[in-house]
């Protein structure tokens, strides 16, 4: 039944996918910095963040600096804490998303195992110019680092080589079309630098850029984010 539910073609770019990405390394540790240049009405906004992930100790904590705040949430033991320049405080609603399914490791190949995925092989396509090629509808467990998308379905585009170029997420009334920028930055995991693109009745709006500035794998933790 999971075979009837993949296509071939989808099947062949998704498996090539996980062959370019290499092996998944096992990973115990993760401490990852990254910039998010946000594009609006007024001045762009940036947003340095750094994420610690203890795999083993099942910990981690998010650091965001923007606009001279610097806001750290901590999960340690099954709790979450949150801590603005250097103050305690209350946390808000919905804020302990930030870390769920976030000690879930994978790989690109993982995407074939999940026995209720679909995928569709949907021929050429094309986002406003800024993304085009040959895209892979798939729905299913999205359990690979790198991949931090909230999302069912995601639309994978590869290029005539079957080099993956790029990914859309669907939304109401447009399209998050996210455009990779160079190779991935650590094998067996999709961690691109991307541009990110609202893609809205065939036009396309620069909506933010993400640059990865630090990855480090199986380091010793920072154990001053967890005091």
């Amino acid at each position: 039944m999971a075979s009837a539910q993949i296509d071939d073609q989808a099947r062949a770019l998704l498996e090539g996918m996980a062959s370019q990405a290499g092996a998944a390394p096992d990973i115990q540790s993760l401490d990852m910095t990254s910039t998010m240049t946000i594009y609006g009405a007024d001045e762009p906004l940036v947003n340095e963040s750094r994420t610690v992930i203890d795999y083993a100790g099942q910990r981690a904590a998010i650091v965001s600096a923007v606009m001279g705040m610097t806001t750290t949430m901590r999960y340690v033991e099954g709790t979450m804490t949150m801590s603005m320049n250097g103050m305690t405080l209350p946390l808000p609603p919905g804020m302990d998303a930030a870390f769920a399914d976030i000690f879930e490791t994978g790989s690109a190949g993982d995407l074939l195992s999940d026995p209720e995925a679909v995928a569709t092989y949907d021929g050429e396509v094309s986002y406003a110019d800024v993304l085009s090629g040959r895209q892979v509808s798939y729905t299913g467990d999205f359990g690979v680092p790198g991949m931090q998308v909230d999302a069912t379905t995601i639309r994978f585009v590869f290029d005539a080589t079957g080099r993956l170029i790029g990914m859309v997420v669907p939304q109401d009334a447009s399209d998050m079309v996210m455009v990779f920028v160079g190779e991935p930055r650590v094998d067996g995991a999709l961690f691109y630098d991307q541009d990110m693109y609202e893609v809205k009745d065939g036009a396309a709006t620069l909506y933010a850029e993400m640059r990865y500035v630090d990855i480090a794998l199986n380091e010793p933790v920072d154990e001053t984010l967890f005091e």
